[in-house]
């Protein structure tokens, strides 16, 4: 894998991924942060990266709108957590095989 301008910033959106990730896992869910996450990297995928897949970032963001607004029950919330976890896994696989092809 050579660096260039591509590897660089999707290893940077790699690591704010792994940064959301953590900031569920300490339950803030009243932070931005994985919303701006989501509003970056569907902009990112949009303008430079054509080969990953836009849809997970739709369901991700989706996921991170309705943990935000805290209208849910318990069980909800960690089903919400979850899956949005499993978008983000998603996510970085998909960053990492754009990388490596």
């Amino acid at each position: 894998m050579q660096i260039t301008v591509y590897t660089f910033t999707t290893s940077l959106l790699m690591i704010f991924a792994v940064f959301v990730l953590y900031t569920r896992t300490k339950n803030w869910l009243e932070s931005n942060v994985p919303i701006l996450f989501y509003i970056i990297m569907i902009a990112w995928v949009k303008s430079y990266a054509a080969q990953i897949p836009a849809l997970p970032l739709y369901v991700g963001l989706g996921l991170a709108l309705l943990l935000r607004f805290e209208f849910l029950g318990k069980n909800l919330v960690r089903l919400f957590k979850f899956a949005e976890a499993c978008v983000i896994a998603a996510v970085l696989y998909d960053c990492y095989t754009s990388m490596t092809t």
